[in-house]
Formats: C-alpha cells, sequence, structure tokens
C-alpha cells in the first residue's frame, strides 16, 4: 500500500530514495522510466544554464548600477564648475 500524498512528500530525500531502492528490485520498468531520466537530466542542465545566466545578469546590472552612478557623480561635477 502507498503512503497518503502528504506522507509522501514529508518523507526525507534519504528515506525516500531507500524506498524507491527497495521496491526497485522487485519491479518492471518500461521505457518510460529511462525517458523520464533523460527529461529529468535534460531539465536539470536547462536550469544550470539559466542560473548561470541569471548570475552573469546580475553581475551586468551591478557594474552598469556603478556605472551610471560614476557618470551622474562626473556631471554633477561639471555642472557645479561651470565646465
Amino acid at each position: 500500500m502507498a503512503e497518503d500524498l502528504k506522507t509522501l512528500r514529508d518523507l526525507p530525500d534519504d528515506i525516500l530514495i531507500r524506498k524507491h531502492d527497495e521496491i526497485a528490485k522487485v519491479t518492471v520498468v518500461g521505457t518510460n522510466h529511462y525517458l523520464a531520466e533523460i527529461a529529468r537530466r535534460d531539465q536539470d542542465k536547462q536550469t544550470k544554464a539559466m542560473l548561470k545566466y541569471t548570475w552573469w545578469i546580475t553581475v551586468m546590472t551591478v557594474i552598469m548600477t556603478i556605472a551610471t552612478i560614476v557618470n551622474i557623480i562626473i556631471a554633477y561635477k561639471q555642472l557645479c564648475s561651470g565646465h
């Protein structure tokens, strides 16, 4: 008998993996088992790429913000000095 959904979601990862491994010993798998793993790995690669792109966008945004502030300070100093 399977756990109810709340109990299943509350299981720690190590217990969930152990339960899977125990049942997998006596279960016959079809091609969907492998297709699901391929899809999971593809999604993991996409997630890692998106996190990398997000990090670079953050870095570039910080650089642009600093450059804008420096430009404002330079423009203000030139305006105040009358040049």
